[in-house]
C-alpha cells in the first residue's frame, strides 16, 4: 500500500483539502496574532494569549470527545468551523471599530479555543472512519503533509500580511479558510457511530475511555509524559519571537521560522508515509525522535547566525513530522471506533493540561532572566521526561494490548 491508495479515497481526499485550508488560515492567524501581541505587549502578554486559548480549550475537550463519539464526526467538525468563522469575523469588526488590540485578541483566542475542542477530536476520529487499517500510516502521513504544507505557507503569508496590512487582514483570511473548510466538510458523507451501549452520562462516557487508557501502558505513559514534556515545549514557544527580535529581525523572519519548521514536518510526514515504521519499532523510534527534538530546540537560543538556527528548525520539523505520524497511526489502529473521540480528547488533555500556566511562567522567566536560561530549563525537563519511554519496555511497545474489558478485535492484530 502506498500514498496513492490513501489519496484515491474521495471523502478522505476532500477531508485533507478542507482541513489543510483550515490549518492554513489558523497558521496565518497565529503568526499575525503572535507578532502583534509580542510587539505591543511583550513576553508576558504573549504568554497570556496562549493561556487564554487553552483555558477555553481544555474544559470542553472531554465534552467535545463525548459529542464526537455520539454524532457523525463530519457534522461536529462542520459546525465547529462555521462557529469559528463567525467568532473571528466579530473580532475583525471589533478591531476595525477601535477596540483594544490585546483584549480583543485574548477574547477571540479564548472563544476559538473552545470551538476547537470539538473540531480537533472530530477530525482525528474521522480519519480511521474513512480509510482501512492497512493504509492508516499512509493516510496519516498525507494528513501530516497537508497540515504541514499549510503551516509552511501560512507563516509566510501571515508574517508578510501583518507587517504590511495589519492583524485585521490576517483575521479576514482566517474567516475565508474556515468557511471553505465547512463547505468541503458538507460534501463528505455522514458516517454513523457504531455503539454497543445506549447513550450514557458524561461521567460514564469518560470513565469508559479512561478504563481503556489504563489497559494500554503505551497510551497511559504517553499521556502522562506528554503532560510534562509540553510544559517545556510551551515555554520554548513563547521565546521564539524574542529570539527573532534579539537578532534585529522582524515579522517576516518570524514567519520564515515557522515556515521552515513546517517544511521539515512535511518532509518527515512523507518519509513516515513512504516507509512506515513497523509496530515493533514505533515506540523506540518515537522516544528517540522526541528527545532529539528537545536538543534541537535548545540550539535555537544559542548565539549563532539566523540561517544556522533555521537549519536546526528544519531538523526539528523533520523529526516532529515523523513522530506525529507514528502516534496518530497507533491511536488510529489501536483504539475502538466508538472510543476514538473520547480517547483523543484524553490524549489532548494530557498533552495540554499544564499549558495554561506554562506560557505565563515562560513569559515571566524570559522577562526576568533571558531566552537561553528559559530554554535550558525547559529542555532539561523535556529530555528527562522522555528517558522513561526509553527505559520501560511496556511504554515503548506501541500497539494494542489485549484485556478482559477491551479484548482485541480481529482487525486489531498485534505484531507478534
Amino acid at each position: 500500500m502506498g500514498l496513492k491508495d490513501a489519496w484515491s479515497i474521495p471523502d478522505f481526499r476532500r477531508l485533507l483539502i478542507g482541513n489543510g485550508v483550515n490549518m492554513l488560515g489558523s497558521s496565518i492567524f497565529i503568526i499575525g496574532m503572535g507578532w502583534t501581541i509580542a510587539e505591543v505587549g511583550g513576553p508576558k502578554a504573549y504568554g497570556m494569549v496562549f493561556t487564554a486559548y487553552f483555558l477555553g480549550h481544555l474544559p470542553l475537550l472531554l465534552y467535545g470527545g463525548m459529542v464526537v463519539d455520539r454524532m457523525p464526526r463530519r457534522t461536529v467538525a462542520l459546525i465547529s468551523d462555521v462557529s469559528q468563522a463567525v467568532l473571528v469575523l466579530l473580532a475583525m469588526v471589533a478591531l476595525m471599530a477601535g477596540y483594544d488590540v490585546i483584549n480583543t485578541l485574548l477574547v477571540i483566542t479564548f472563544l476559538t479555543g473552545g470551538a476547537g475542542a470539538f473540531s480537533i477530536p472530530a477530525i482525528g476520529a474521522l480519519v480511521p472512519d474513512l480509510v482501512e487499517e492497512e493504509i492508516l500510516p499512509q493516510a496519516n502521513a498525507l494528513r501530516g503533509v497537508a497540515m504541514t504544507a499549510a503551516w509552511m505557507l501560512g507563516p509566510l503569508i501571515g508574517g508578510f500580511t501583518v507587517e504590511n496590512w495589519g492583524i485585521e487582514i490576517c483575521l479576514f483570511l482566517d474567516v475565508l479558510t474556515f468557511l471553505f473548510s465547512a463547505v468541503v466538510l458538507w460534501t463528505i458523507a455522514e458516517i454513523p457511530i457504531q455503539r454497543d451501549k445506549d447513550a450514557e452520562s458524561l461521567k460514564e462516557e469518560v470513565a469508559e475511555a479512561w478504563a481503556f487508557v489504563k489497559t494500554q501502558p503505551w497510551l497511559l505513559a504517553g499521556i502522562v509524559m506528554g503532560m510534562i514534556w509540553h510544559v517545556g515545549d510551551s515555554a520554548i514557544e513563547i521565546g521564539i519571537p524574542f529570539i527573532i527580535e534579539n537578532k534585529g529581525l522582524g515579522a517576516k523572519e518570524f514567519g520564515i521560522f515557522g515556515a521552515v519548521g513546517a517544511g521539515g514536518a512535511l518532509i518527515g510526514s512523507l518519509i513516515a508515509g513512504i516507509r512506515p515504521i513497523s509496530k515493533e519499532s514505533r515506540g523506540l523510534v518515537f522516544y528517540v525522535l522526541i528527545g532529539s527534538i528537545a536538543w534541537c530546540m535548545l540550539i535555537w537560543a544559542m548565539p549563532i547566525p539566523f540561517l544556522l538556527i533555521l537549519l536546526f528548525v528544519l531538523i526539528e520539523g523533520v523529526l516532529g513530522g515523523t513522530l506525529v505520524v507514528i502516534w496518530r497511526t497507533t491511536m488510529s489502529d489501536s483504539v475502538d471506533q466508538h472510543l476514538r473521540g473520547r480517547v483523543n480528547s484524553l490524549d489532548a488533555i494530557g498533552s495540554l493540561i499544564f499549558i495554561p500556566l506554562s506560557p505565563l511562567v515562560g513569559g515571566w522567566m524570559i522577562a526576568e532572566t533571558n531566552v537561553l536560561t528559559t530554554f535550558t530549563i525547559a529542555v532539561s525537563i523535556m529530555v528527562l521526561t522522555t528517558m522513561a519511554g526509553l527505559i520501560v519496555p511496556s511504554f515503548r511497545r506501541f500497539e494494542r494490548v489485549d484485556s478482559d474489558l477491551f479484548p482485541i478485535k480481529h482487525s486489531q492484530t498485534q505484531s507478534d
